[in-house]
């Protein structure tokens, strides 16, 4: 199409210097067309922004339009720098739909998208720039009004906030060491905020509630006894109530139950936060019962990396068939260090982790490296002696109890050491569970009679 220029100079001078002679008619039709394309470019353009601008070299604002925006006109712009309308801006600079935050000439804020180019000339230099504004916020001129709501839905708590709650679900749990005093925490942390009643219930016990901040309702305790392998989120009206019911699949083929009950409706976001933290809960009670086979299943103490019972009785009886073909005595040595469990709660988690850490290395320098050693409850343990006679024990014995167990925490305890010792004879019938038996006896006695240790002379 003809430059804008060249038209009005062939109509000015009659006709174009390098083309052949074209009638006045002709050149008036093609202004006209070019003229008409030029208003429907502009009318589409305003379709999609809502200013259009140029500045000069230095930014200033030569050419604007609409006449009006936001309700003022914008003449009063043209000659003052682009910064009166989009502040600090460097408009010399290329913008690519840039978000900006403006004041509108009603003093309220207003938010719009700047894409500008600037333009060069043979030299390189800047000449100034075109661009375009479109405001993507409300418009201050009309006021906006909220469409009515097609149902009703329940009335969002001020405090009801998604990831607030995730997160105080989250710290919940990780507080918590037993799971179902963790399940109840994470419970608590989610009903709160939601202003509602509920309950937490694994299939795998139906007669026993995991968590219940009040009775069940009788209809919903009949929505829960039916049976069904579908997971997911349903929601019904319970009499006055609007119950909420959440179901996870867990690997035992069981299911966890999450139920929610309130007077008000539950909208799409809180009946999202339940399924999430239905999820959660399910995930953690899952990996619980996991852990609880594997060390059912196990022969070593996770906490203190020793043989447990089940471990150290198979390795009693493994070696006292060995210590009979060789005609050798045994001791097995119980260990009570009264103290060492509520350490954890006077000095914290690590601080208890730390103090059964110095406890064992303590005990393990006590026998040899071949000897055998066994935590049997929180504060026992249990140390076995191959060929170790009733002398060899209690000359252990002695030296083992003469200083006690110093923990090097912040502060520093000392804790107590109580044994209890019995003598295996070689060939004797007695069993790792006796040997136990006379174990704890003896250290019993040893505590009711204010001494370190004590032997068991006679079977029980």
């Amino acid at each position: 199409m003809p430059d804008m220029r060249s038209l009005f100079s062939q109509i000015m001078n009659g006709s174009s210097p390098d083309s052949p002679v074209t009638s006045q008619h002709d050149l008036r039709n093609m202004l006209a067309s070019t003229l008409e394309s030029r208003e429907r470019w502009r009318s589409l353009l305003y379709q999609a922004v809502d200013l259009v601008f140029e500045t000069d070299n230095r930014g200033r604002i030569i050419v604007i339009s609409p006449e009006t925006w936001l309700g003022q006109p914008t003449t009063a712009l043209i000659g003052r720098p682009f910064s009166t309308l989009c502040g600090s801006v460097d408009i010399l600079q290329p913008h690519t739909g840039s978000p900006l935050q403006i004041t509108s000439p009603q003093g309220t804020p207003l938010t719009v998208i700047l894409s500008s180019c600037p333009f060069h000339d043979s030299a390189g230099q800047i000449t100034g720039t075109r661009g375009t504004l479109k405001a993507i916020s409300s418009r201050v001129d009309t006021p906006v009004h909220p469409p009515a709501p097609a149902k009703v839905e329940a009335t969002p708590l001020p405090e009801n906030n998604g990831v607030a709650i995730l997160a105080a679900v989250t710290t919940a749990l990780r507080k918590a060491i037993v799971p179902r005093l963790a399940s109840a925490a994470a419970m608590e942390a989610l009903l709160a905020p939601l202003a509602a009643e509920g309950a937490l219930q694994d299939t795998a016990n139906p007669k026993s509630l995991l968590y219940s901040s009040s009775p069940l309702p009788s209809d919903i305790q009949n929505v829960l006894s039916t049976s069904t392998s579908q997971t997911g989120t349903s929601v019904f009206r319970a009499g006055t109530r609007h119950a909420l019911i959440c179901r996870e699949n867990i690997r035992s083929l069981k299911q966890l139950y999450l139920v929610v009950w309130r007077a008000e409706p539950w909208s799409i976001v809180d009946q999202q936060l339940c399924q999430t933290v239905c999820s959660l809960l399910t995930g953690f009670w899952e990996l619980d019962s996991i852990h609880r086979r594997i060390l059912i299943d196990s022969d070593y103490d996770i906490s203190s990396n020793l043989l447990n019972w089940n471990g150290l009785k198979a390795e009693i009886e493994r070696r006292a068939r060995r210590l009979d073909q060789e005609t050798m005595p045994a001791t097995l040595i119980v260990a009570r260090v009264p103290g060492l469990t509520e350490l954890s709660k006077t000095h914290g988690f690590e601080g208890g982790e730390d103090a059964l850490r110095q406890c064992v290395a303590l005990l393990r320098k006590a026998v040899r490296p071949t000897d055998a050693i066994g935590r049997i409850s929180n504060n026992v343990f249990g140390l076995w002696m191959d060929g170790g006679d009733r002398f060899a024990a209690a000359e252990r014995a002695e030296r083992m109890t003469a200083h006690g167990i110093p923990i090097l925490i912040d502060p520093p305890v000392h804790l107590p050491l109580q044994l209890g010792l019995v003598s295996r004879e070689a060939n004797a019938q007695e069993t790792p569970e006796t040997l136990l038996e006379r174990g704890m006896q003896a250290l019993q006695e040893g505590v009711a009679e204010n001494r370190k240790w004590r032997f068991s002379h006679e079977a029980p």
